[in-house]
């Protein structure tokens, strides 16, 4: 088996059977399955899927979140390499075969690949940006947000996902879980997805451990892949925004100077009126974020 296309569906019936169409439309001369995991859903993913012959269908039981089910999907796996794709996405082109035959090129030493991803529209979207720290996510979560409360509408980060590179292939710092080709040899070395993330930042804890095992991450702009970005999460936003929060702190707790850390939090507590205010003063998502600060994480179980 050559590549195994893993995707988990959490009621996002329609979006799930449009992306596994694509996948069989435009997948050729390589040898493939599709696996996927349904995270308990009742929208009737269980009912139509279960009958779709061209796939293995697993079902996870509850809701496992994005890293879990992944990796319940890539214990049943038997390709030699992994691609995980996002339920909301279209391939329009050979892009599973584009992948493999690039991945099958390069050194080892390559162990993420994905694409320039595009937007309904057609434009480039985010695909991949430098590993985050304490020191990027204090320009997001600080001085950005100051900057803009106070008018300058124009500052903006220098992001490097917002750029398309000149090269057709170069290396970043993670490649967004959307649509993640993986070397088999460095998920059997490092593992896949840390199972303390529900959903959020699990891609680049991911990548900043292979990293430090010599797996690197590298974009493709062969591959082409529509994005429907947001399609897959049915969270509210102030949810979400909690989740992405969630995510964020396991990370840098994960990967960073632990002093540095503790800096990042004693500011975001100094600006919490301003983020609870935005959340309309709810009391439980305000006590939600409360404890993300102080503990360092939701308790998600």
């Amino acid at each position: 088996m050559d590549v195994s296309v893993i995707i988990v569906n959490y009621n996002t019936k329609d979006l799930t059977k449009q992306c596994i169409d694509s996948v069989f439309e435009h997948t050729s001369n390589v040898v493939f399955e599709v696996i996927l995991v349904d995270n308990a859903s009742t929208d009737g993913s269980v009912e139509l899927f279960e009958k779709d012959t061209r796939i293995r269908f697993l079902e996870s039981g509850c809701n496992l979140g994005f890293g879990k089910a992944n990796n319940l999907g890539a214990q049943n796996a038997d390709g030699k390499y992994l691609f995980l794709l996002n339920s909301d996405t279209i391939l329009l082109n050979n892009a599973i075969k584009t992948f493999f035959d690039k991945m099958e090129s390069v050194g080892q030493e390559i162990g993420c690949m994905g694409c320039l991803l595009q937007d309904a529209q057609g434009q480039y979207m985010h695909s991949y940006a430098e590993l985050p720290n304490v020191e990027n996510m204090l320009g997001i979560l600080v001085w950005k947000q100051l900057f803009s409360f106070l008018g300058f509408k124009s500052w903006e980060m220098d992001a490097i996902e917002n750029r398309k590179a000149d090269s057709s292939f170069f290396q970043v710092g993670y490649v967004t879980g959307a649509d993640l080709f993986i070397r088999r040899c460095a998920v059997e070395m490092c593992g896949l997805f840390d199972p303390d993330f529900f959903m959020y930042y699990e891609d680049s804890e991911l990548q900043s451990r292979y990293a430090k095992n010599g797996f690197f991450s590298y974009v493709y702009d062969g591959p082409q892949i529509v994005h429907l970005e947001g399609h897959s999460s049915k969270q509210g936003s102030s949810k979400r925004q909690l989740l992405i929060f969630d995510g964020m702190q396991r990370y840098l707790s994960k990967t960073q100077d632990r002093w540095k850390v503790l800096f990042l939090r004693l500011l975001l507590l100094m600006k919490a009126p301003y983020t609870i205010w935005s959340f309309g003063f709810n009391l439980r998502e305000s006590m939600d974020y409360l404890q993300i600060l102080f503990r360092g994480h939701l308790n998600l179980n």
